[in-house]
């Protein structure tokens, strides 16, 4: 895994924590679609949002 997907994977843990936290389960198609969102940002961008 390289250092961009480790970071795809911590800011998606991040917003599904949050989610949780809050007391809400957002649909599949939702999550699926932060996480392309999330792959197709920078390092530097992903970095940001821990």
């Amino acid at each position: 895994m390289n250092e961009k997907e480790n970071l795809v994977n911590q800011v998606f843990a991040k917003y599904r924590a949050y989610c949780m936290e809050i007391g809400i389960s957002p649909a599949e198609m939702m999550q699926q679609a932060y996480l392309n969102h999330l792959k197709s940002l920078t390092t530097e961008e992903l970095k940001a949002k821990l």
